[in-house]
């Protein structure tokens, strides 16, 4: 349904909300320095063709603040522009598409680009090179927010063998250290014992899940196809093998990557202050 002129105001008008665009403590930077600075210190080969890019915003402005998020939705932007954070990085696309393609005539992407405007704000897209980090900054982040990173296994930053609890306890407790509201959902007996995690944020490939689940008790993923891994799952559960499977969504999932990479800019970028913020869970649950 398209929508109304008096929503079309609202969101458009959220710009209010952040109020105008304030450099006075603005660094000598401009956040085509920082990005050019991420680019020499990313420890990894920055490739010619990439998703990461400049999305929106002019690279020339002076930046007074950084914030990192798995996605910049307009509570995100709009929260960072209270800051005075004006520079945005990050990790999912800003426009609703995998290459951020303008929407022409669409009621919500106008609007997010003049709240953009209106804002000074700068978005910039850090998913292909900050993903291809060693160690895997997902997996280290996830399990570092939920407690487990004296519970790895060896080396391996996808493996975790936590103290045993049921299936059902570890999702409440999953909902509870990540603020879910909904996203989560599980696949197996609520009362199996598990033990060995294994972690896969982001999507899951079915291949991943295949190598995984008979390696551990528990896959811990962020989205995935339900003819894929989620059928694999459910048909090694009903096979009688006291697995599970927990999708806490995508988003959810690489959050704790973005806090990671927060981390990381405040010592590549000591000139501008850093900071996280999470989008959070986008479901809520019917009663």
């Amino acid at each position: 349904m398209p929508l109304s002129r008096r929503h079309f105001a609202r969101l458009a008008g959220t710009a209010a909300l952040a109020g105008p665009p304030s450099f006075a403590q603005s660094t000598s930077l401009t956040a085509q320095q920082v990005v050019d600075r991420i680019q020499k210190s990313a420890g990894v080969p920055w490739q010619p063709q990439s998703l990461d890019t400049f999305k929106a915003g002019d690279p020339s402005t002076p930046v007074t603040g950084i914030a990192t998020t798995a996605m910049a939705t307009m509570d995100v932007l709009t929260r960072a522009s209270k800051d005075k954070a004006n520079l945005v990085i990050t990790l999912e696309p800003t426009f609703f598409g995998r290459v951020d393609a303008p929407l022409a005539g669409d009621p919500v992407y106008t609007a997010k680009q003049e709240f953009i405007r209106k804002n000074g704000l700068v978005i910039w897209r850090f998913t292909d090179h900050w993903r291809a980090r060693k160690p895997d900054p997902f997996a280290t982040g996830l399990a570092d927010v939920l407690g487990w990173t004296k519970h790895q296994v060896g080396d391996d930053v996808f493996r975790y063998d936590v103290p045993p609890l049921t299936l059902a306890a570890l999702a409440n407790d999953l909902a509870k250290r990540l603020n879910a509201r909904a996203g989560i959902r599980v696949v197996g007996d609520p009362q199996t014992s598990v033990r060995r995690i294994a972690l896969l944020p982001g999507v899951t490939a079915l291949a991943a899940a295949l190598k995984s689940l008979p390696e551990c008790d528990v896959l811990l993923a962020g989205e995935t196809r339900e003819w894929e891994s989620v059928e694999y799952a459910q048909d090694t559960v009903a096979s009688g093998q006291k697995k599970g499977m927990i999708l806490l969504g995508r988003v959810m999932s690489q959050e704790p990557g973005m806090k990671v990479c927060a981390a990381w800019l405040k010592s590549l970028i000591p000139e501008a202050p850093v900071r996280w913020i999470p989008a959070g869970d986008p479901y809520w649950r019917p009663a």
